[in-house]
């Protein structure tokens, strides 16, 4: 009989800024006002359903919320357009977008009308699409390499000399990295000065490494995370890199029918929105089986 070996990864569990934002939504449920929330709060669907069994209402535009009402702003933030309507139909905000969120915001406002703009990130994600309304005409989002050239062609009607790269705060290090080395090599002009301000999140970056690093020393690696969460994505591809096996889950409950024989070590890492408490489950779980 043989009984697995788990190594939990030492940052699993929410991030800060995760963290402060499901209390500060806690805290305003325990009033019992009715809140809406735009958008998923977190992409992690267990902890929306957590929160929306306690009374929050979840909706996927301003134009559903009643005039007068109030609203959580999510960790990812907003457009710009989105506050102007909240405040044409006197919504109350409560603001609980990532304060490293609301920095880069700050950096892009400043650099608007000097730099052209380079967004590193998924086009369609909340935070782009949010940081994208702040930059104005002069800026572009870079996801792959194939998107540097029609920016080139973009920036070189624009006249500037600056040229502003940010990342999307939950982006892949590594693939930021490439695409800045690309974006060098097409913006070859002695005139442009490029700034590179990798605005990942540290503990996206601190996540990352240790999931590279778990994944060496795993016959197995399990991520939990939101179905539609890109850091925990990440995770997953950063895994893939050195341990071929691997599962990525909601919950404890995915695990069910899973055969583990020949797993003897088991790596166990979780992206930034999803709890301590999942993690404890799966961890116990793990920790149970024989074979």
């Amino acid at each position: 009989m043989v009984i697995m070996k788990v190594v939990c990864g030492k940052l699993c569990g929410f991030c800060a800024g995760v963290n402060y934002t499901i209390n500060k939504a806690l805290e305003i449920l325990n009033t019992n006002e009715k809140i809406y929330c735009l958008g998923k709060i977190v992409h992690n669907e267990i902890v929306i359903k957590k929160l929306e069994d306690r009374g929050m209402i979840t909706v996927d535009s301003i134009d559903d919320i009643p005039n007068n009402s109030k609203v959580i702003f999510r960790a990812h933030g907003e457009a710009k357009e989105t506050y102007d309507k909240a405040k044409l139909k006197n919504i109350e905000i409560i603001d609980l977008t990532c304060g490293k969120i609301k920095i880069i915001r700050k950096k892009i406002e400043k650099e608007k009308g000097k730099s052209f703009i380079l967004i590193i990130g998924k086009k369609d994600h909340p935070e782009i699409i949010g940081n994208l309304s702040y930059s104005g005409k002069n800026s572009s989002v870079i996801e792959n390499i194939k998107d540097i050239s029609s920016a080139y062609e973009q920036y070189k009607k624009t006249h500037l000399k600056n040229i502003y790269i940010i990342s999307q705060t939950t982006f892949s290090s590594q693939k930021f990295d490439e695409l800045v080395k690309a974006i060098k090599t097409t913006f070859i002009d002695n005139n442009v000065n490029i700034i590179i301000d990798k605005t990942i999140c540290d503990a996206t970056e601190k996540r990352q490494q240790e999931a590279y690093e778990l994944s060496k020393n795993v016959d197995l690696m399990i991520i939990i995370g939101g179905k539609n969460s890109a850091n925990t994505k990440e995770l997953a591809k950063i895994s893939e890199k050195n341990c071929s096996d691997y599962i990525l889950i909601q919950n404890v409950d995915d695990l069910k029918n899973i055969s583990f024989f020949n797993k003897n070590t088991v790596g166990v890492i979780s992206g930034a929105s999803t709890s301590k408490e999942t993690v404890d489950e799966v961890v116990e779980y793990l920790k149970k089986l024989k074979y």
